[in-house]
């Protein structure tokens, strides 16, 4: 069988290849035994890096027997030879990618020092005129712009005006609603203010370069000087103003820090309306339902942090120590434990399960075709149909030894079922370290709302989603309220 990298998902860049969807879920498959062959269109769409980042991966898809196939310059490992003429061609596109890379970055000094727009999708408001390449003002958003900055500019909060914009049925420069981030990144932007923007980077050892998320203005590396792209919504002035209100909202201070940008909060991303389903998050003392604040349409979830917290703690800490044997629970909780020991191991399971579950449902429409829809019918067929359900048989076979063979991650559990341990552990993390832990039996909690003037009830408040194997974040037979 083969594998297409653009055709699986993406995991994390394990060779520092060029980074899409797909291709380290292609090379799992191949080190892991799923699939014999890896196919590349063209080889400097695997990789532009060089032999040292190709050779990793053809190191580990050798050791299990496994091929590269590269189309266009019809290269294949199995032949020899052909792995020395990867080598050559793989650092023949790092060169060329190089060169371009070059090409393009002084391309774009040309533009930015002529004060011309590079590309890409100008700031809310804001247009590109298509002869100057100057941004011009939008005549049906540059309002709404003016607005936001106004808002920002009397010291409103960024959810505040998330919510003014969405209550008017003022779409965002996607189409979409707007949000605190979204606020955020345009009152940031220096096009925003007429500036020529430029995303800051650092170089990395391998001659390549690490983008941040942080643009800034860009200055004329001759006089030094900012370079405007024409009209802003704002001025310098006002930007530089709204900059310091906004960072004034998360300067350290007495050794804390203000706003919840953190994730101090135990239940943050784990949290969920019990209405619209929609994540909550911590706002002063409280969780609130995020399309609530952001004026969605949700009337609202609110409960107090300290109220849910200890609720939740509570459960959990006399939970996990009171789990019978054979409770699923207990293996849902070692896989992740061993997921997040052995992450490469854990993938090459699953990768194999994945392709047991695809060959079982060949099989089972194979028999629907013979035995209900009566698709082979006389002796021919019939001798047909027997060839192919055994060789996908024996395909179910080979990757169930394959998996058998594997090495099983090792992990011990033990001290989350000691209710002693458990308490210990617990008292001396942090809030990272004690949501993490949650994560490991838990995929939500669903927070509904309480009854006026009632004292806080956990059992009727909320209901904790707990874990179950392949079904992260779903709602399961396991469910159970606080109590």
């Amino acid at each position: 069988m083969t594998a297409s990298p653009d055709r699986t998902r993406s995991r994390s860049d394990r060779y520092g290849l060029l980074s899409r969807k797909g291709f380290d879920a292609a090379v799992t498959a191949v080190t892991a035994g799923v699939v014999g062959v890896l196919i590349v269109w063209k080889l400097d769409r695997l990789s532009r890096r060089g032999v040292s980042e190709i050779g990793k991966a053809l190191d580990d898809m050798e050791r299990v027997g496994g091929r590269l196939v590269s189309v266009m310059e019809s290269l294949d490992t199995r032949n020899p030879g052909a792995r020395d003429a990867i080598a050559l061609l793989a650092d023949l596109a790092r060169n060329e990618s190089r060169d371009l890379g070059m090409r393009v970055g002084n391309a774009k000094r040309y533009l930015r020092q002529r004060g011309q727009w590079i590309g890409g999708q100008s700031p809310y408001g804001l247009l590109v005129d298509p002869e100057t390449r100057k941004l011009i003002h939008d005549p049906e958003t540059a309002e709404y712009a003016r607005l936001i900055a106004d808002e920002a500019l009397s010291g409103k909060a960024l959810v505040h005006i998330a919510r003014l914009l969405n209550e008017h049925g003022v779409e965002s420069a996607r189409g979409g609603m707007w949000n605190s981030s979204s606020v955020l990144q345009l009152l940031r932007s220096p096009a925003f203010a007429g500036l020529m923007p430029q995303t800051e980077y650092e170089d990395q050892a391998d001659g390549t370069r690490k983008y941040s998320n942080r643009v800034s203005p860009y200055r004329d590396p001759e006089t030094l000087e900012v370079v405007r792209i024409g009209d802003g919504i704002i001025s310098v002035g006002e930007r530089e103003l709204i900059l310091r209100q906004l960072e004034s909202r998360t300067l350290p201070l007495a050794g804390r820090r203000h706003g919840h940008g953190q994730g101090k909060s135990l239940l943050t991303g784990m949290a969920r309306c019990g209405l619209c389903g929609d994540r909550m998050s911590k706002a002063g003392t409280s969780y609130q339902c995020s399309s609530h604040r952001m004026g969605r349409g949700c009337t609202g979830v609110s409960a107090r942090v300290v109220s849910i917290d200890d609720s939740v703690t509570r459960v959990f800490l006399s939970r996990l120590p009171s789990l019978e044997p054979q409770d699923p629970l207990l293996a849902v909780i070692a896989d992740r434990c061993a997921q997040r020991q052995d992450p490469e191991t854990f993938a090459k399971r699953e990768a194999i399960e994945a392709e047991i579950a695809d060959q079982e449902t060949r099989v089972a429409d194979l028999e629907e075709a013979r035995y209900v829809r009566g698709e082979f019918s006389g002796a021919d067929a019939v001798d047909r149909y027997d060839g192919l359900a055994g060789r996908l048989r024996n395909r179910i076979e080979g990757l169930r030894a394959d998996l058998l063979r594997m090495p099983v991650p090792s992990v011990d559990i033990t001290p989350l079922l000691d209710a002693e341990l458990l308490r210990e552990t617990w008292a001396v993390g942090d809030a990272v370290g004690r949501r993490e832990c949650l994560g490991l039996a838990i995929d939500r909690v669903e927070v509904r709302r309480g009854r006026v003037g009632a004292r806080f009830d956990g059992g009727e408040r909320c209901r904790i989603v707990w874990a179950t194997k392949g079904a992260t974040g779903a709602k399961s037979a396991g469910d159970e309220a606080v109590e």
